[in-house]
Protein backbone atom coordinates (compact mmCIF):
# COMPACT_ATOMS: atom_id res chain seq x y z
CA UNK A 1 0.00 0.00 0.00
CA UNK A 2 1.70 3.18 -1.01
CA UNK A 3 1.27 6.12 1.14
CA UNK A 4 -1.61 8.11 -1.53
CA UNK A 5 -3.79 4.80 -0.70
CA UNK A 6 -2.95 4.66 3.27
CA UNK A 7 -3.72 8.35 3.33
CA UNK A 8 -7.29 8.16 1.68
CA UNK A 9 -7.84 5.44 3.74
CA UNK A 10 -7.40 6.94 6.43
CA UNK A 11 -9.22 9.81 5.40
CA UNK A 12 -12.51 7.56 5.00
CA UNK A 13 -11.95 6.38 8.07
CA UNK A 14 -11.82 9.45 9.65
CA UNK A 15 -15.04 10.71 8.22
CA UNK A 16 -17.10 7.69 8.62
CA UNK A 17 -15.83 8.23 12.86
CA UNK A 18 -16.64 11.17 12.69
CA UNK A 19 -19.94 10.90 11.52
CA UNK A 20 -20.73 8.26 13.59
CA UNK A 21 -19.51 10.42 16.72
CA UNK A 22 -21.54 13.47 15.47
CA UNK A 23 -24.88 11.57 14.74
CA UNK A 24 -24.83 10.02 18.27
CA UNK A 25 -24.28 13.45 20.00
CA UNK A 26 -27.32 14.80 17.73
CA UNK A 27 -29.26 11.99 18.78
CA UNK A 28 -28.49 12.10 22.71
CA UNK A 29 -29.61 16.02 22.36
CA UNK A 30 -33.30 14.75 20.69
CA UNK A 31 -36.19 13.36 22.45
CA UNK A 32 -37.35 11.30 19.62
CA UNK A 33 -35.69 9.60 16.36
CA UNK A 34 -38.40 12.08 13.87
CA UNK A 35 -37.42 13.80 10.57
CA UNK A 36 -37.86 17.16 12.11
CA UNK A 37 -35.81 16.37 15.03
CA UNK A 38 -33.03 15.45 12.14
CA UNK A 39 -33.03 18.31 9.95
CA UNK A 40 -33.44 20.57 12.97
CA UNK A 41 -30.10 19.03 14.70
CA UNK A 42 -26.83 20.63 12.84
CA UNK A 43 -24.83 18.24 14.74
CA UNK A 44 -26.68 15.32 12.60
CA UNK A 45 -26.54 16.91 9.73
CA UNK A 46 -22.99 17.39 9.96
CA UNK A 47 -22.88 13.92 10.82
CA UNK A 48 -24.51 12.90 7.78
CA UNK A 49 -22.04 15.09 5.74
CA UNK A 50 -19.04 13.51 7.21
CA UNK A 51 -20.76 10.43 5.81
CA UNK A 52 -21.11 12.11 2.21
CA UNK A 53 -17.30 12.96 2.25
CA UNK A 54 -16.63 9.52 3.29
CA UNK A 55 -18.30 7.78 0.30
CA UNK A 56 -16.46 10.11 -1.80
CA UNK A 57 -13.04 9.57 -0.84
CA UNK A 58 -14.30 5.86 -0.61
CA UNK A 59 -14.72 6.15 -4.33
CA UNK A 60 -11.04 6.92 -5.05
CA UNK A 61 -9.88 4.48 -2.51
CA UNK A 62 -11.73 1.66 -4.43
CA UNK A 63 -9.99 2.92 -7.64
CA UNK A 64 -6.75 2.65 -6.19
CA UNK A 65 -6.73 -0.41 -3.87
CA UNK A 66 -8.36 -4.26 -4.66
CA UNK A 67 -11.14 -4.63 -2.38
CA UNK A 68 -9.97 -7.61 -0.96
CA UNK A 69 -7.28 -4.86 0.91
CA UNK A 70 -9.50 -1.90 1.12
CA UNK A 71 -12.78 -2.97 2.32
CA UNK A 72 -11.26 -5.24 5.25
CA UNK A 73 -8.80 -2.09 6.18
CA UNK A 74 -11.70 -0.36 6.30
CA UNK A 75 -12.52 -1.66 9.56
CA UNK A 76 -9.69 0.07 11.56
CA UNK A 77 -12.81 2.14 11.84
CA UNK A 78 -14.53 0.10 14.88
CA UNK A 79 -11.32 0.63 16.53
CA UNK A 80 -11.44 4.33 16.17
CA UNK A 81 -15.27 4.35 17.29
CA UNK A 82 -14.24 2.44 20.25
CA UNK A 83 -11.56 4.78 21.35
CA UNK A 84 -13.78 8.19 20.49
CA UNK A 85 -16.91 6.52 21.84
CA UNK A 86 -15.31 6.30 25.36
CA UNK A 87 -13.69 9.70 25.13
CA UNK A 88 -16.86 11.82 23.61
CA UNK A 89 -19.71 9.83 24.76
CA UNK A 90 -18.09 8.48 28.11
CA UNK A 91 -18.98 4.67 27.39
CA UNK A 92 -16.83 2.24 28.56
CA UNK A 93 -13.92 0.47 26.65
CA UNK A 94 -13.73 -3.33 28.67
CA UNK A 95 -11.54 -6.17 28.47
CA UNK A 96 -14.31 -8.01 24.95
CA UNK A 97 -13.36 -4.05 23.28
CA UNK A 98 -9.76 -4.53 23.69
CA UNK A 99 -9.20 -8.07 22.96
CA UNK A 100 -11.80 -7.41 19.65
CA UNK A 101 -9.56 -4.56 19.10
CA UNK A 102 -5.93 -6.28 18.75
CA UNK A 103 -8.39 -9.04 16.44
CA UNK A 104 -9.37 -6.59 14.28
CA UNK A 105 -5.30 -5.33 14.18
CA UNK A 106 -4.13 -8.78 13.48
CA UNK A 107 -6.51 -9.29 10.42
CA UNK A 108 -6.03 -6.18 8.90
CA UNK A 109 -2.05 -6.72 9.31
CA UNK A 110 -2.53 -10.12 7.73
CA UNK A 111 -4.51 -8.79 4.86
CA UNK A 112 -2.41 -6.27 4.09
CA UNK A 113 0.65 -8.71 3.87
CA UNK A 114 -1.11 -10.21 0.90
CA UNK A 115 -0.94 -6.70 -1.40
Amino acid sequence: MNLKSFLLLLLTVTFTLCGQVLMKKGLIQTQAVTFRNIISSYTIIAGGLCYIGSFVVWLHVLKVLPLSIAYPAASISYIGVIIASSVFLNEPVNLFKVIGAALIIAGVFFISRAY
